[in-house]
């Protein structure tokens, strides 16, 4: 018999596993990525392959940050959930409820299509689009994903960076530029030094309890002082090099609008400061409005 409360309750925790509204990450580096080989003059927006291309690639970059969060839920996640029926399997040498399979499963499903748009997209360009996709699926699933845990080697924040920064924004322009060019790393730094301050504003979060049991996370390792420390250097350095970008002429001047930003980003910090769960939520929508901002600006 069909279980009403029970498809309810799977289709909201299957929500909670994928944060879909995390999505934004990828969203902005595929799409800085793009841009930078659009001022490249590597884009025909009139050709429709290169139309395709671009879908293709932000497809990718959703699927690849998708299969992160699934694989973080699986590994840290599993408290959250109430299974009315309590049925568990070994999976994995471990015993897991049938919803935490299911949960990886969907990870591992996420990855493996992100893998095939990576062969095609090897297939139209080099093997240096092959290196830049396995390491970025590498860093996603080690990230909290086992043997590996790069997050409580307090290495969390770096790879994050990495990954969901420089690297996506190279893998979203090489494929129309062909050249492992510096050009979209540094047009979208300003936006990716959000990406290591929403891993910080995660970790200070969970700090008390992370500290009481001894999980090496970075804010753990160095402190909440200079975690906070960090978390600031790296929200408000993102407005002062925009303002460095604008004297350099890298930016139009339209850029300093992301200053409209910076009330949620005072926000953003004291609640990180006080380890409020609000600090997550915060410093998310602060990435997107300040890279939307950026994003639009790109066009002058």
């Amino acid at each position: 018999m069909f279980n009403k409360k029970y498809m309810l309750t799977f289709i909201k925790d299957s929500w909670i596993a994928l944060r879909p509204l995390s999505l934004t990450l990828a969203i902005g580096s595929t799409t800085l990525g793009i841009l930078a080989a659009y001022k490249m003059g590597a884009i025909d927006y009139h050709n429709p392959f290169d139309l395709f291309l671009i879908f293709l690639i932000t497809v990718a970059g959703l699927l690849a940050q998708s299969g992160a969060n699934l694989v973080n839920d699986y590994f840290e996640g599993s408290f959250r959930y109430y299974r009315p029926s309590g049925r568990k399997m070994m999976f994995l040498g471990v015993l897991r409820t049938y919803f935490d399979v299911y949960v990886f499963l969907w990870a591992m499903a996420c990855f493996a299509v992100a893998g095939l748009i990576g062969l095609y997209l090897i297939y139209l360009t080099n093997f240096n689009m092959l290196w830049i996709g396995l390491i970025g699926i590498f860093i996603a699933y080690g990230y909290t994903g086992e043997p590996f845990v790069f997050k409580r080697k307090g290495l969390g924040v770096i790879i994050s960076f990495i990954a969901m920064g420089p690297l996506m924004v190279l893998g979203a322009s090489f494929p129309f530029t062909k050249e492992l060019s510096l050009y979209p790393i540094y047009l979208a730094l300003p936006a990716s030094l959000f990406i290591p301050a929403l891993m910080i504003s995660n970790e200070m979060r969970d700090f008390t309890r992370d500290e009481r049991l001894s999980i090496g996370t970075l804010s753990v390792r160095i402190g909440s002082k200079y975690s906070t420390y960090l978390y600031r250097t790296l929200v408000f350095g993102a407005y002062i090099l925009t303002v460095l970008y604008v004297i350099a002429g890298i930016y139009h001047p339209i850029s300093l609008a992301v200053f409209l930003t910076l009330p949620l980003a005072l926000k953003a910090n004291h609640s990180v400061t006080n380890f409020e769960k609000l600090g997550i939520p915060y410093t998310n929508s602060l990435h997107w409005k300040f890279t939307l901002i950026l994003i639009i600006s790109l066009f002058f």
